[in-house]
């Protein structure tokens, strides 16, 4: 089943298949804010799938693209760093909690607030900050230390001896962060959440300290406690802004119904609006560390078992559907965007809401213009309507032309999207280019800029945009040949923007000369491929090799359908001479080669791994001659983590294909 051509969740498809679609929906959520599901339907999709395959590497993901996507140097966590496993709601808390004890309990537990920022590790030696990293995936971060030091509550000196790290949560205030920084008011950032992870990002430290970051401390490790109580006395001996003030402690002795009622009147007491800090949820410790300590830990140890974070049902409201238009993506299909009736939203004027895509509003079932409806925040971050209260009278218009460039709309063969397949139109080129220079690693200009270059209104030459393609960015880089046609715009180009202006434009473009061809293909922002492109190069390790493949041989891949293989095959032939254009200015470097002990081999990963992590093995397997594979009568051995028993362990196991551990791969390299 093609994941990309599911609107809805189906229960009747297999594990694997149903975690697909998930993870296609975490990511256009990740990358553009939309999903064809609710939030509630993917939260109680996830849950029932963690619980029927804990040991898949889907759940062991650790924060999102948007968080962590910082650029630096990457640092190894001495301690995990990792996430809490999440409870839907209270009903699934008191499960959980009757799973895990008797009906009568002795245990005491602390409740706390789940900060919604990016979460940094602070370390000390002798009383001195001497690194801060963000978490990444768990195991590695990025080093940020520079940029840390200008957050007001990151401490440079304590007056503890000795190694310790100091963990919490970097944020921003939200009622700053809504009178100045939000896209209501005329910013460029839809939540604290990202405005938090893009200042951490910033080359400047200046500029991170200019936008007022704050950090609160929650844990400490490196150093051993009796109680997460005396834990969080410690940090604020050190001087540590806290969450003292807002923790509370069930008694000891409890019960499980007591424990789970005090759970429900916190987080019922909690006044969201009103603090310095969003917050999606609340954080469930065992106040015991050596017991919890002994119950263990999921995921490779990233999930210690005794803790828990518990969501928040997302907060609603009523309004109006007003009207429905029309926009275009990188890709060419045309989104539907509904226009509300402003209504405020957790401090927050909401107005537009994704509409996910125009098939869902065809049919005697789809929303009307004019229909009272109720809006949540999937995640408590992006708008969406989860209900209809009462339906409009009037249908929504089905655009039949690009609003962009007035191209003839096609429906797709699902008849769920609605695509402009003109290669020239203005909104998917600038789209295009952005993703291109983002994904390569340029950096330096942006939506504006591009905006500009390929504008007419704004800049033309000979009654056309400066820019008509991702290629022509890179004819700026000839501008030596002044006195030839079409050289000459460049030149026109620069007197139009300055010369400074012009020239940075330029060292941005010369920063990346050389990328790997897995960065070559993703970058082209074919659509559904992404990281699929790390597959494509390992069984065509050239752009020749990429010319002659055929929909059956990317049929061999696994998660591709035939869907996906067919318009990768169309989307490569389509914009071939574009790609031999940018290799006249793009290098396609070699993944640097190990050794060859792995050459002729082919090898398949299944649940989770820590030290090294699954990825960093995968890409081991390329630097040592040997490719990825799915589980076929051709894979030399399927690398099993020891605890997931499904999907692919059980299909190697009817194919006789060797079933080896971590160790037994890692022995292969020495």
């Amino acid at each position: 089943m093609d994941a990309t051509k599911q609107n809805k969740v189906d229960k009747t498809l297999s594990v694997d298949d149903r975690i697909a679609f998930l993870r296609h929906c975490a990511k256009l959520y990740e990358s553009n804010g939309t999903s064809p599901i609710t939030d509630a339907v993917y939260d109680s999709e996830y849950y029932e799938l963690e619980r029927l395959a804990p040991n898949n590497p889907f759940f062991d993901e650790v924060g999102g693209l948007s968080v962590d996507a910082i650029q630096g140097q990457s640092v190894a966590h001495k301690v995990i760093m990792g996430s809490l496993s999440k409870c839907l709601d209270i009903p699934s808390v008191e499960d959980w909690l009757r799973s895990q004890y008797p009906s009568t309990v002795s245990v005491s537990y602390i409740l706390q607030h789940k900060i919604d920022g990016l979460s940094l590790g602070l370390i000390y030696s002798d009383g001195k900050l001497v690194q801060a990293v963000t978490r990444g995936d768990g195991v590695t971060g990025i080093d940020v230390t520079e940029k840390a030091k200008t957050v007001k509550g990151v401490l440079h000196t304590i007056s503890h001896k000795g190694e310790i790290e100091v963990r919490g949560e970097c944020h921003k205030n939200r009622q700053e962060f809504y009178k100045q920084w939000h896209t209501s008011v005329g910013g460029v950032y839809k939540n604290p959440r990202n405005f938090t992870a893009g200042s951490m990002n910033e080359k400047d430290p200046e500029e991170t300290r200019r936008r007022g970051l704050n950090f609160i401390a929650y844990e400490v490790v490196r150093r051993d406690f009796d109680t997460e109580i005396e834990k969080n006395v410690f940090l604020e001996q050190q001087g540590f802004q806290t969450l003292n003030t807002t923790t509370r402690r069930t008694k000891e002795g409890n019960d499980i119904s007591k424990i789970v009622k005090a759970i429900k009147v916190y987080m019922d007491s909690i006044d969201r609006a009103n603090l310095p800090y969003d917050i999606d949820g609340v954080v469930l410790k065992l106040n015991d560390i050596k017991a919890a300590k002994k119950m263990g830990t999921t995921s490779g140890g990233r999930k210690p078992k005794a803790n828990r974070a518990i969501k928040f049902p997302p907060s609603m409201k009523e309004t109006i559907l007003k009207d429905v238009i029309p926009q275009v993506g990188r890709t060419g299909v045309v989104k539907p965007v509904g226009i509300l009736e402003g209504v405020d939203l957790d401090g927050a004027m909401i107005k537009r809401v994704s509409l996910h895509n125009y098939g869902a509003l065809v049919g005697k079932d789809a929303i009307k213009l004019g229909s009272t409806v109720v809006i949540a925040k999937k995640g408590d971050i992006i708008p969406q309507i989860v209900s209809v209260k009462k339906m409009g009278d009037k249908d929504v218009p089905i655009p039949s032309l690009c609003p962009e460039c007035s191209f003839k709309l096609d429906w797709d063969n699902n008849q769920i999207e609605l695509v402009c397949s003109n290669p020239n139109c203005i909104a998917q080129l600038n789209k295009i280019i952005e993703y291109w220079f983002k994904t390569i690693g340029v950096k330096g200009f942006g939506k504006g800029t591009i905006a500009i270059l390929t504008d007419s209104d704004r800049l033309e030459w000979e009654g056309k945009p400066i820019i008509n393609s991702l290629a022509q960015m890179y004819y700026m880089l000839d501008n030596d040949r002044k006195s030839e046609h079409p050289f000459r715009k460049y030149a026109y180009l620069k007197a139009n923007m300055g010369e400074k202006t012009y020239d940075n434009l330029l060292a941005s473009i010369k920063s990346v000369t050389e990328v790997t061809l897995p960065i070559f293909i993703e970058a082209l922002g074919i659509e559904n491929i992404g990281s699929s492109s790390v597959d494509i190069a390992n069984i065509a390790p050239t752009v020749d090799d990429i010319d002659k493949l055929t929909v059956d041989d990317l049929l061999k891949i696994s998660g591709f359908g035939s869907a996906k293989a067919n318009s990768f095959i169309k989307a490569w032939k389509a914009r071939r001479d574009e790609i031999k254009l940018l290799l006249k200015y793009i290098t396609i470097k070699q993944v640097t080669m190990a050794s060859d002990k792995l050459k002729g081999k082919k090898f398949c990963f299944t649940g989770s791994f820590a030290n090294p992590t699954r990825g960093e093995m995968e890409k081991m397997v390329g630097e040592n001659g040997g490719k990825l594979s799915s589980v076929s009568s051709e894979l030399t051995a399927l690398v099993f983590d020891g605890e997931s028993m499904k999907g692919k362990y059980e299909k190697a196991q009817k194919l006789n294909i060797p079933i080896i551990t971590q160790d037994d791969f890692l022995a292969m390299l020495k």
